[in-house]
């Protein structure tokens, strides 16, 4: 089946993404002030095996806790083959957050059955259909080179995820950062297929929490080649993500004077101008455009 988008973009952004585990009732109390756009409520690797219902049972309390929706509540579930996977879903559904997302996957078809189970829940539950989204984690070399076809598997999708670490392990390689190597290549491919798809792009995590310098050059390219927004395994990785994905001040000011230079142009029936030398046309105005959204969603202008 081909997706098609059926809901409108989220109205706040989707810079950051922050772990935390579902097993930890400290960690959870703070997730709300912690200033990430989307947190993910981890039911897979962040618990271990021996507390994954004490997980669900939090994780479900917490967020019947939580009155508004300025951030984004995701729940990662274990895997669709894992023992886990039923009892995360009836948990996660009760729980009522915004998406869940689905470790692993690796072709369309995984998605589909998803989907699937989704269906009948909604019908159990007389939840409209379609209202349970989902976000695509894709951690295998198999993953990447079906990334299309899974942007495409079904319309609940509203992003892709890429996990590196898995795939560095199931490439046979050391998981380091991002950006160089075939993973940067795999992080290409990816992107251009959420894209193609309209659907979101989501960065991978950068594991040394402790190397400012390194995410901001990791989550800099990461915005530069189209992703939304980047993983965080920290709560102090998040100004930095939110800086890359953040339109600054001077690229603000350029995107309004490309407009108003457009505005002038149309003013006088011409389909194209310059602004100091560069050539402004109508898809270079679309993507100032979308600039100036990405600052209104981040709450910068």
């Amino acid at each position: 089946m081909t997706a098609t988008r059926t809901t409108p973009p989220r109205a706040g952004p989707r810079r950051s993404f922050l772990f935390v585990p579902g097993s930890e009732e400290r960690k959870l109390a703070k997730a709300a002030s912690l200033g990430a756009d989307a947190v993910i409520l981890d039911l897979e690797d962040g618990v271990a095996a021996a507390r994954k219902a004490e997980a669900r049972a939090q994780v479900r309390t917490f967020l019947q806790g939580q009155d508004g929706r300025e951030i984004e509540w995701l729940i990662r579930l274990n895997g669709f083959s894992t023992p886990y996977f039923e009892a995360d879903l009836e948990a996660s559904v009760r729980a009522g957050p915004d998406a869940l997302v689905v470790p692993k996957v690796d072709s369309p078809e995984m998605l589909q059955k998803v989907d699937a189970h989704l269906t009948e829940t909604e019908h159990a539950s007389a939840l409209p259909f379609g209202s349970l989204k989902l976000f695509a984690l894709v951690e295998s070399a198999r993953g990447i080179l079906s990334a299309p076809a899974i942007a495409t598997a079904t319309p609940r999708l509203l992003g892709m995820i890429l996990g590196h670490v898995d795939l560095c392990a199931d490439l046979g390689i050391p998981a380091g950062p991002a950006g160089e190597g075939i993973v940067y290549h795999a992080r290409c491919q990816f992107v251009l297929a959420a894209r193609a798809a309209g659907v979101d792009a989501v960065d991978t995590i950068y594991l040394n929490i402790q190397d400012q310098a390194g995410l901001r050059a990791e989550a800099a390219q990461a915005a530069a080649l189209g992703f939304v927004g980047k993983l965080a395994i920290h709560p102090a990785q998040l100004p930095v993500i939110h800086e890359a994905f953040t339109p600054s001040v001077d690229r603000i000011q350029w995107a309004q004077r490309v407009l108003e230079a457009w505005r002038g142009a149309e003013a006088e029936g011409r389909g194209v101008c310059a602004l100091d030398g560069n050539l402004i046309e109508r898809p270079v105005v679309e993507g100032e455009r979308r600039v100036l959204e990405r600052a209104r969603r981040a709450g910068v202008l």
